[in-house]
């Protein structure tokens, strides 16, 4: 009965590793992916609320109304 030897043991370090970075990087894909689909919903929505579209143009206009 032979044991793993270094060459198999390398392999299966390699194959987790790659593993784990493949799953790191399908996590960020679907968190980026949830972030841009929440933010454009929400500009859909605001663009659809009169008056939040009114009380936000006049929050972030001060600077222009002051003058």
């Amino acid at each position: 009965m032979m044991g793993i030897n270094f060459v198999e043991f390398f392999i299966i370090i390699l194959l987790y590793t790659t593993g784990i970075f493949v799953a790191v990087v399908m996590m960020a894909v679907a968190v980026a992916w949830g972030i841009r689909w929440g933010g454009t919903w929400l500009l859909r929505e605001i663009s659809k609320d009169i008056e939040l579209e009114e009380w936000l143009k006049r929050i972030f206009n001060r600077s222009e109304n002051k003058l």
